[in-house]
């Protein structure tokens, strides 16, 4: 059971059992001319909505987080009518006005009012969720992109390599040749099928971020420490490069283990497209209530176009696009838990990718 969620569907049914209280009160006291019974009327009906509304929210499928936004503004709605109501019957009396049935005609106003709120709620939770839709869209439309590319890339790759598997068939080519082309062409195949395996995990990962499931259970994680465990991992398709790791305290951060998956791409990127060697070092400061790692590299930096599409989230074309998936992935992982991801040039000139994540302390 969610505590939010139950929670967020008892706000909203004690609301309807209160207007419920008064409607009951007042025919139980008598309801006097056609004005009264439309009043007591109107607060039966607004009571049994809320009673009603709030089971029913608890087992729609309105996520917990949204629930609690249309709680919070129905809340919203109760506590300032009630103070403004408030506010009116203490001038009314200290003018030596007289306020006749001060509980139903509050109640109706409050009723009306937090049914208003709900309203407002309700719209407010579709345009999250309308927005959070064209975002996963993006996003999916982005990975479909890569995802053809790099398929149509294994595939003329592969056709290229069937031709040369039928000239080793031929006489014209000498046997001690064609076992060392066997080895080698071996060896492009097997560099080809982790490519595609790569892709697959960044795809998992990012089709595990739209979903929301399993990632959302948030730990510390000491990312430098992570990285020292996947030094030979990250080092593996760059012999002659080095990596260095200097962290200052080693401070947690508020997140999972994709969030040392998103910083071992901007490493590994950093190793592509560093000098030769590559030289990456990884700096880790704590910065207030964030956690600050930085990846930075000795090639040419970041492409003005990948800074503003990383940065500046412009959107992302056919014609104009990131150099690969490894970015896109490191930037939404990030973002999903809450922190940021900003690329550029370092003073040194080499490229620099800069995350900024809650400390685990902070919250």
């Amino acid at each position: 059971m969610d505590p939010r969620r139950t929670a967020a569907a008892a706000t909203i049914g004690i609301t309807g059992l209160g207007l419920l209280g008064v409607a009951v009160r007042s025919l139980g006291r008598g309801v006097q001319g056609i004005a009264g019974w439309v009043l007591v009327g109107a607060v039966l009906v607004l009571g049994v909505s809320f009673s009603i509304a709030g089971p029913v929210l608890y087992r729609s499928s309105v996520d917990s987080e949204h629930l609690l936004r249309v709680a919070g503004w129905n809340a919203l709605g109760v506590i300032v009518t009630m103070a403004v109501l408030a506010l009116v019957a203490a001038f009314q009396v200290a003018t030596g006005g007289r306020v006749t049935a001060p509980l139903l005609s509050g109640t109706v106003i409050l009723g009306v009012s937090a049914f208003a709120h709900v309203l407002i709620g309700v719209n407010d939770v579709r345009r999250i969720r309308a927005r959070t839709v064209a975002d996963q869209r993006q996003k999916a439309a982005v990975v479909n992109r890569f995802v053809r590319h790099d398929l149509r890339h294994a595939a003329q790759l592969l056709i290229g390599y069937s031709d040369e598997i039928r000239s080793y068939g031929s006489d014209s080519v000498d046997e001690d040749d064609s076992d060392g082309g066997h080895e080698d062409l071996a060896d492009r195949v097997a560099s080809i099928g982790r490519d595609l395996s790569e892709t697959q995990s960044r795809v998992k990962i990012i089709d595990e971020l739209l979903d929301g499931e399993g990632v959302d259970d948030r730990t510390p994680v000491v990312v430098s420490t992570a990285l020292d465990r996947r030094h030979d991992e990250l080092t593996d398709g760059h012999p002659n490069g080095t990596v260095r790791i200097d962290s200052e305290g080693e401070p947690a951060v508020l997140g999972g283990d994709h969030v040392v998956t998103a910083v071992s791409e901007l490493v590994e990127n950093a190793l592509q497209h560093g000098g030769d060697p590559a030289d990456v070092r990884v700096r880790e400061t704590r910065a207030g209530r964030e956690v600050e790692i930085t990846v930075l590299d000795d090639g040419d930096g970041f492409p003005e176009n990948e800074r503003a599409l990383i940065n500046d989230d412009e959107v992302e074309t056919q014609l104009r696009h990131s150099s690969g998936m490894g970015l896109w992935l490191a930037k939404w992982v990030i973002e999903f838990y809450g922190g940021t991801l900003s690329v550029g040039t370092s003073p040194d000139g080499g490229g620099e990718a800069t995350v900024r994540l809650p400390a685990a302390d902070a919250t």
